[in-house]
């Protein structure tokens, strides 16, 4: 008579524990992600205050690095009811 095939091995708590981790890591990652983007948006935003006009603007920004950014879902939303 053979054993019944199980068909998942049972969980070891090493692996428990290795599974959490990257799951805290994945929700630091997207933090940090998030977080980045944030500042990376309020800068943009001062750069836009502080020009002269839009070239000026558009200058400044991509010396930073921040002529790229993409368009945030509340701005696109808005956009979309006018």
């Amino acid at each position: 008579m053979q054993p019944e095939f199980q068909a998942s091995p049972p969980s070891s708590p090493r692996f428990d524990k290795s599974r959490h981790a990257a799951q805290d890591f994945a929700q630091a990652r997207l933090a940090a992600e998030i977080s980045e983007l944030h500042q990376q948006r309020q800068a943009a935003r001062r750069v836009a205050e502080r020009s002269r006009d839009a070239g000026d603007c558009l200058d400044l920004l991509s010396m930073l690095g921040l002529a790229n950014l993409p368009v945030s879902t509340a701005l696109a939303a808005e956009g979309a009811r006018r």
